[in-house]
């Protein structure tokens, strides 16, 4: 047992070394947002809201659809402006580690996502509030907004990945996992085509297509799962649980991202 706290006791030390030559240790600790998880459980709460939304439903009770509230206007509002505010004051304080500041880039994004997702949704109930289902799909467009952000925030993350991965198996299995499945629905998806394409009776243009889009949203959500137990590893905080000097800044922001859960 000594042994092996030893052994572990030394790869960390050495993980910390290879960071520390171009980060101070101490800057890793500037990132405030959720991760760990406590993040992952924050993103499985944020996907779910989302899908709701899109499809008209109430996240706290999605056997019903979205009913005329100026109340969900407040709170994709609400919602919106702290998000931006936390995550602004995060990148400022992580702006001399670039990587860090791109992440927290990533994770406005994904609160922007949310939260004009819910005033989107607010906006097409309080017009049609007549219709007793609305076509709010058409908000799932706002994706597009998240995109650029997530991509930005992925270079930042690899690249710490990079320094630290042969220090930390668990990192580098992780790591290996993501890819690993993101790269076998691709090739199940050029596999899928070129059988079409040799056997004919199908439209290998459509499952080429369908085959990008699963895997772009394998990326998309796998990706944030990624990045958070990723850093929860890095930080040696698996769970993600804030400082004590922290902790009211990280919790408000928690609470401001789930308040489209209440959309009602």
């Amino acid at each position: 047992m000594d042994a092996l706290l030893a052994f572990h006791n030394i790869h960390r030390r050495n993980w910390i070394d290879a960071l520390a030559q171009d980060i101070p240790i101490h800057e890793l600790h500037c990132y405030n947002l959720p991760y760990g998880g406590l993040g992952f459980t924050s993103h499985v709460l944020t996907y779910y809201t989302i899908v709701c939304l899109w499809y008209g439903r109430k996240p706290l009770w999605p056997f019903k659809t979205i009913t005329y509230s100026k109340f969900d206007l407040a709170l994709g509002a609400v919602g919106i402006a702290l998000c931006i505010i936390m995550s602004i004051i995060t990148m400022i304080n992580c702006k001399n580690t670039w990587q860090l500041l791109v992440i927290a880039v990533w994770k406005l994004s994904m609160s922007l996502l949310n939260g004009i997702t819910g005033l989107h949704v607010a906006i097409l109930v309080v017009n049609n509030r007549d219709q007793e289902i609305v076509k709010s799909k058409n908000a799932a467009w706002w994706i597009l907004l998240y995109i650029p952000g997530m991509i930005a925030g992925m270079v930042g993350l690899m690249d710490l990945v990079v320094k630290v991965a042969r220090y930390i198996p668990e990192i580098q299995n992780l790591t290996i996992a993501f890819y690993l499945i993101v790269g076998a629905s691709l090739i199940v998806s050029i596999l899928s085509m070129i059988i079409i394409c040799y056997w004919g009776g199908g439209a290998p243009e459509k499952v080429a297509a369908t085959g990008f889009a699963v895997t772009l949203a394998l990326f998309i959500v796998l990706s944030a799962f990624y990045s958070d137990w990723c850093l929860g590893i890095m930080l040696d905080n698996l769970l993600g649980t804030p400082s004590s000097d922290s902790s009211a800044f990280y919790w408000t922001y928690f609470i401001a991202k789930r308040l489209t859960m209440f959309s009602w």
